[in-house]
């Protein structure tokens, strides 16, 4: 696991300056604690901080051919690395380590880019071939690990992280007005968009050519989402329990201690399970839970520990909050409002103290209908076979109601009725809808959002095609949602505590035979996971298999009813909130009252607003820019 950067001229005769490069890298120690490297021929320079995980002693990166016209770079695994090394060795190539990296490097030599479709990991790498003056970026099918670039005259920029990226001086401070709004409209800013206008994210599976100055830019792998309608419960099952073991098994190798997040939900249950199984001694298991009854999953956890013996490590999440959000905001490198972050970073900072690497559960919901909204889908459908009268009668009732969290979810419930499953779908996944952008923004963010806004929900949704709404909602959830949410949050707080996270469930065979498991044998008649519980039924505590709340359901409701109210008043509702010329005070303050007397829930709202003005403080702070329009 580590942090690249790298700078390459179109000119030949240009001369990359070393002390942006070295900036740049220093910006990723806490990716790579270990180690780092720098290589500058000329027009071309790539850098990376090493966390020592394969060949401790000889991984050194950049790694490079033997007359040095080729220079990789990797962050990642490729966890089929001794695979391929045999096959490379057997055409002739010889190699002075055991890590991947060098895999890399002969696989590109061997069969230039197509080698990426025969890497099975979790990636992001650059490859500078001088002979051809050519650069190579490129990112695992899933989007497990990031990767941020700029261009600009002639030259381009990268890195794993866009507060590393802006070391260069190629990032100025503008805005993104399309971000904003994905921003709040989500709670994260989806690739290829980044915050700051002039930088952007390579997508899942993309690639990047650069070469005499141009960028092109392919999608070199894509699941084919088609149901086998031959597939049985128990056939599925089955399938699915040698795949992941497989999984598992791969994703083992390390020189360094491992362990297992252990959340007590049947994913990261499944992982220790089949962990377990390989292992001779007791698995390392660590899990975080919280002083309040409704959002705490660790007497799950616990039954998954004590059912395979694993050398169990908890703990509450106690900690000052307003010290824990302040420590973790900068690492997102853009605002990022998904609050289970604060947990996630706990567990890794507790992980951390054992082990180097920790396999963790995620991507199971996605893959096999575990979310509620997707239940709540199926519940809108029924809703909607009442008459179109009546649904409106209760709708006109319930707004007569007094003001409560309670009523708030009635009423958006019958209003999802009168919309097609994919606009309620959306409307779920919403945190602020258009209306509330617009008493949001100030009239310059409204005028400039509406001139230039890129719609990346419905530019995905068009991407899926023609699928039954089901699948689409899956699928739209693993193109957007999984990547820029979920595996942003777990890949920036594992790596701002140097700890490695590898997602098993998340291997691209895994992928591709889930998108050919009929809908059905995943969710029906409000059972979630129906082939996963079935495939561990006769492993996993019975408790597991029991419909329940899922993750970290994170007490954010109550927490800005307490102590972060009192951050959010000195931050966001501050005089000199930075965040002031861009977002509407009155509206700022209402919400925070509403919340407060507890009429309303808008605990992630809140946490939304919170998170852009500690932003644009940190960028104030960190960077000396004040991010505008």
């Amino acid at each position: 696991m580590c942090g690249i950067c790298g700078i390459v001229y179109a000119d030949a005769s240009a001369q990359v300056d070393a002390q942006p490069l070295e900036a740049m890298n220093a910006a990723l120690t806490h990716r790579g604690p270990d180690d780092e490297g720098m290589w500058v021929r000329r027009n071309a320079g790539l850098a990376a901080r090493r966390l020592s995980i394969l060949d401790v002693e000889h991984g050194h990166q950049p790694m490079l051919n033997e007359n040095e016209s080729i220079a990789a770079v990797l962050n990642g695994e490729i966890y089929n690395f001794m695979e391929l090394r045999g096959e490379l060795e057997s055409k002739g190539y010889t190699f002075r380590t055991r890590c991947d990296t060098e895999v890399v490097l002969r696989a590109y030599e061997a069969w230039g880019d197509d080698a990426l479709e025969r890497f099975n990991g979790m990636f992001a790498l650059a490859v500078y071939d001088g002979a051809k003056k050519r650069l190579l970026l490129a990112r695992d099918r899933l989007g497990i690990k990031p990767l941020f670039y700029t261009e600009r005259g002639g030259v381009i920029a990268f890195s794993s992280e866009l507060n590393s990226l802006m070391q260069s001086g190629l990032v100025s401070g503008t805005l993104s007005p399309s971000a904003i709004t994905a921003y709040f409209s989500f709670l994260y800013v989806p690739a290829p968009d980044c915050i700051l206008a002039d930088a952007k994210k390579l997508r899942p599976a993309q690639k990047l050519v650069w070469e005499k100055g141009r960028a092109q830019l392919e999608t070199y792998w894509r699941p084919v989402v088609k149901a086998d309608p031959s597939m049985t419960l128990d056939s599925a099952a089955e399938a699915y329990r040698d795949l992941l073991n497989d999984s598992i098994r791969l994703r083992r190798v390390s020189d360094v201690p491992l362990g297992a997040f252990l959340s007590g939900g049947i994913d990261s249950s499944s992982v220790v399970a089949g962990l377990s199984g390989m292992s001779d001694s007791p698995v390392k298991t660590f899990s975080i839970g919280f002083d309040d009854a409704a959002a705490n999953e660790l007497p799950y956890a616990r039954a998954v520990a004590e059912r395979f013996g694993t050398d169990h490590t908890e703990a509450i999440m106690t900690p000052d909050l307003a010290e824990t959000v302040l420590e973790l905001t900068p690492h997102f490198g853009e605002p990022f409002a998904d609050s289970s972050a604060l947990p996630t970073y706990l567990v890794s900072k507790l992980a951390r103290e054992s082990v180097t690497v920790a396999l963790s559960g995620d991507g199971g919901d996605e893959l096999f209908a575990g979310y509620t909204w997707l239940r709540m889908n199926r519940t809108v459908e029924r809703l909607r076979r009442v008459p179109k009268a009546l649904r409106a009668l209760a709708y006109l009732s319930m707004r007569g109601l007094p003001k409560r969290p309670m009523t708030t979810k009635l009423q958006r419930l019958c209003a999802d009725t009168f919309l097609s499953p994919r606009d309620s779908f959306r409307r779920r996944e919403t945190c602020f809808p258009a209306e509330a952008q617009a008493r949001l923004f100030s009239p310059e963010l409204r005028a400039r959002v509406a001139a230039g806004e890129t719609d990346r929900f419905e530019e995905h949704a068009e991407a899926l095609g023609c699928l039954a709404d089901d699948d689409w909602m899956l699928w739209q959830d693993m193109g957007m949602y999984l990547p820029d949410d979920i595996l942003t949050k777990v890949d920036r707080v594992s790596m701002a505590a140097s700890l490695e996270v590898r997602v098993p469930l998340l291997d691209h065979r895994i992928v591709e035979w889930a998108a050919t498991v009929p809908f059905p044998l995943k969710l029906k008649g409000g059972v979630a996971k129906r082939l996963v519980k079935r495939a561990w039924r006769s492993v996993l505590p019975p408790e597991i298999l029991a419909p329940r709340k899922r993750g970290f359901a994170i007490p954010i409701q109550r927490w800005f009813r307490e102590e972060l109210g009192e951050l959010y008043r000195e931050t966001v509702l501050a005089e000199d909130a930075l965040s002031a010329p861009l977002l509407d005070g009155d509206a700022l303050r209402v919400m925070l009252k509403a919340h407060a007397s507890g009429r309303s829930d808008y605990g992630h709202h809140l946490w939304a607003l919170l998170m852009f003005e500690l932003w644009l403080r940190f960028m104030k702070e960190s960077h000396g820019v004040l991010p505008e329009l």
